[in-house]
Order: C-alpha cells, then sequence, then structure tokens
C-alpha cells in the first residue's frame, strides 16, 4: 500500500457506530473523496482535531483493499472567523453544499479546490455586510458555474456599463440567488441546494 499525501477540506461528516464517523473530504490532488475514520470520535483519537467541519487540513492517507484509511492529519486552517459569525457560516455552507453536489467523487478538479479554499479564507478575513455576502456569494456561484464548464451567458452585461459602479439591492441579490439556482437545477436536475 502506498502512502499519498494533499491537502483537504472537510466538507461532511457522518456518525457511523458508536466511536467511527465517515468523513467526505475534497482534496487538492485527488477531488471528493470519502473515509472511513475508525474511532475518531473516541477522547483519545489523534486526528479528531484536525478534521472538524471546514477544517482545511494537510492529510495522508493510504487505499486499503476497500476503503481509504486516513493515517495522519495536521491542521491548516479552521476558519474561525466563520465559525463565529452566522451569516458567514451560512454562507460558507453554501459554497460546501454547492461543492459536494455538483462535483463528482474522485474528480480531480485542482481549479475549483482552489476557488473554494480562496472564497473561504475571504470569507474568514473581511468584515463583511449581509448584503456583501450576498454579493459575494452570486460571485462565487457565478465563477463555480464557469469552472464547471457553464458560464452563464450574462458576462456580457459587465462590458456593457462601461466601468460604472452598479448598486444592487438586497432584493435584486436574493432574484440572482434564484437564477443561479435555476441555472444548477437546468444543468444537473432538481437537487434541494
Amino acid at each position: 500500500m502506498s502512502q499519498r499525501a494533499t491537502i483537504a477540506l472537510v466538507m461532511k461528516r457522518k456518525n457511523k457506530g458508536e466511536h467511527d464517523q465517515v468523513l467526505t473530504l475534497f482534496t487538492k490532488r485527488y477531488g471528493k473523496i470519502e473515509f472511513m475514520c475508525r474511532g475518531i470520535r473516541k477522547k483519545e483519537a489523534k486526528l479528531a482535531g484536525h478534521l472538524g467541519l471546514l477544517c482545511l487540513s494537510d492529510i495522508s492517507f493510504v487505499l486499503g483493499k476497500y476503503t481509504k484509511v486516513l493515517t495522519s492529519a495536521c491542521n491548516r486552517e479552521h476558519f474561525a472567523a466563520i465559525k463565529k459569525d452566522l451569516m458567514k457560516l451560512r454562507a460558507a455552507r453554501r459554497i460546501i453544499k454547492l461543492l459536494d453536489t455538483y462535483t463528482i467523487t474522485e474528480a480531480k478538479d485542482e481549479a475549483i479546490f482552489n476557488l473554494v479554499v480562496g472564497a473561504l479564507d475571504y470569507l474568514n478575513r473581511r468584515e463583511m455586510t449581509l448584503l456583501e455576502i450576498k454579493f459575494f456569494l452570486r460571485y462565487f456561484e457565478f465563477k463555480f458555474l464557469s469552472l464547471l464548464g457553464y458560464e452563464p451567458e450574462d458576462k456580457t452585461i459587465m462590458h456593457a456599463f462601461g466601468g460604472q459602479e452598479i448598486k444592487l439591492s438586497e432584493e435584486e441579490l436574493d432574484v440572482m440567488e434564484e437564477i443561479f439556482d435555476q441555472h444548477f437545477r437546468d444543468i444537473y436536475g432538481t437537487v434541494k441546494i
């Protein structure tokens, strides 16, 4: 069994049995992967502190006969400011939900990994109003659709305004969210986001 190493973002954790969890990680080198982590919920578990939700960690793993086994994890970033702000946490959850729903297991996509980690880092570092968070999410959704290969044709609108400052209301941003959700549904069918 050869050991593999990469950077990974913890997307989902699902309890299995008394002490185990199935973790879904989005990795830089291997895409979205599920790991069975035996004993991770025990008090003495060494990896537990490095594999919380929304944690960015350096991981190592081996391919077992039937499952992938995490051998080490070291936390790089845990995005504390996001976890302390309910609006930012909701935005991060939407980003992770889109990532989980619209990416294929074990399909490498470093550009999407960089976009998601960059978006979470931006949310973590910046003080933002609800309106700014909504605008930021619409921008993320546009970039995410583009990386999936489904860039909306509305991109030409930016050129039409010739560099003028455009102010959007909260209602307009909510309408844009519905439009982006429709783009996702058109591409992938009906999935609740």
